[in-house]
């Protein structure tokens, strides 16, 4: 992992290195298109045709309720446990961001203009596989789903060569109550949530992290139905000062560099000792780490450390970066975060480590990434709904603003426009 100093670094230099900008999706967009376009096509048929050329062999789409209890009843009661603790933690945390209505807002005398919100009343969740399962990712976007009061919650996740789903997937799903499960993944998978098949519906919006042939193909359906976020490879990004723990740096870093070779990791920090000494930790934790290999490859590819001369650099270099996950582990970290306005999601102190937010605090882990955290938020309860503007006037208000209707119809041409505020009117004074 190369060590950098921000001070023998020229500006383009540090611009390149925090805009690495969203992932280019060119490569993959003629064979996504053509996924899509064979399922918007043949329905079910093009989807076991995909799913067989990508080595599933399926009998059936949907996942049978029997196969849910099954697995269930062989699952392991510590994994049942820490299911629930995380469950509990992720609804707690919900149950706060809800928005029923908002405060009606008085702008003339008998006039009330405000929103209340509605959920989205069927909803897909892609619940991704490869080189491992996600059944957090299930919990992530069905628990906010539920509590937002989304009527239908279908979800579809890749499965095994055999055809069948993950077993703690579909724990997680019988915890949750989730019985609309589909084997499918892939492309495949978001083109039959957006057009519907004969088997798999059809739905208004698709959450979830995916591969680069997902996240196009959301891209590409986005207008036939709506998305979450365009997310990409998974990212961490950690300030620290020389007041730090190295071990705990590198446990991090290796903890997002093992989900693949796209994934990145950065270090920006005020001391160098501490960025040697990271670098050191980083060695010896890959000695005993089963994912070596992908953590290695990550943080050779797309890893970094950078030694800036102070903590203003590292707040500037942050909001520049936009990172999906930011851990600051500082003297100071209330002060700093105050500074920080572009990050997915926000780690305070040495033991906030990362698999805390990804498993069991009750955080969302679906995060904007790529930089694209300067402009969407992380995922939440207000993303499986919409609010709905509701307006009341009464005779004495639209008297008070008549002469405004009238003059803006006028200007813009539309006199029937005008015409309805004053037909109310008619043959008074």
């Amino acid at each position: 992992m190369k060590i950098l100093k921000y001070k023998d670094l020229s500006e383009q230099r540090i611009k390149k290195l925090a805009l690495r900008g969203p992932a280019d999706f060119q490569s993959v967009i003629p064979v996504v298109k053509q996924i899509i376009s064979d399922v918007k096509a043949d329905g079910d048929k093009a989807v076991f045709v995909y799913e067989k050329k990508f080595g599933s062999n399926l009998t059936s789409l949907k996942v049978a309720s029997s196969e849910i209890d099954r697995a269930f009843l062989k699952a392991d009661k510590k994994l049942i446990k820490a299911f629930k603790q995380s469950i509990r933690n992720i609804t707690e945390v919900c149950r706060n961001q809800i928005r029923i209505k908002e405060k009606a807002v008085l702008t003339e005398n008998g006039i009330n203009v405000w929103r209340e919100f509605r959920p989205i009343e069927k909803v897909g969740l892609y619940v991704p596989g490869g080189n491992a399962t996600y059944p957090s990712s299930l919990l992530m976007t069905a628990i906010p789903a539920q509590i937002a009061g989304c009527k239908e919650i279908i979800v579809v996740t890749p499965p095994d060569p055999e055809g069948t789903v993950s077993v703690p997937i579909l724990i997680a799903a019988k915890l949750l109550g989730i019985r609309e499960i589909y084997k499918t993944g892939g492309a495949q998978a978001i083109a039959a949530l957006a057009y519907g098949t004969k088997t798999i519906p059809k739905v208004s919006k698709i959450f979830g992290p995916g591969n680069t042939y997902v996240t196009a193909a959301k891209i590409l359906v986005f207008g036939t139905v709506n998305i979450d976020m365009p997310a990409g490879p998974s990212e961490v990004f950690i300030i620290a000062d020389d007041s730090a723990n190295p071990r705990f740096i590198a446990a991090d870093l290796l903890a997002d560099s093992e989900h693949g070779d796209d994934s990145a990791g950065v270090l920006v920090t005020t001391s160098e000792k501490i960025a040697i000494e990271t670098v050191s930790e980083i060695y010896k934790q890959l000695l005993n780490l089963q994912t070596a290999n992908r953590a290695k490859k990550s943080l050779e590819k797309n890893g970094f450390i950078l030694v800036v001369d102070n903590i203003d650099q590292a707040v500037k270099f942050a909001n520049d970066y936009a990172p999906e996950h930011l851990e600051i582990m500082t003297k100071s970290t209330e002060t700093l975060v105050k500074q920080i306005v572009n990050a997915g999601s926000v780690f305070l102190g040495n033991y906030t480590c990362k698999g805390s937010g990804d498993y069991a605090t009750g955080a969302n882990h679906v995060l904007p990434t790529s930089g694209t955290a300067k402009m969407f938020s992380p995922l939440s309860v207000d993303s499986f709904g919409k609010m709905m503007e509701i307006q009341e006037v009464s005779k004495a208000g639209l008297k008070s603003v008549r002469q405004t209707i009238e003059t803006l119809a006028g200007v813009e041409g539309l006199p029937a426009h005008g015409f309805s505020a004053a037909v109310r009117f008619e043959g008074e004074l």
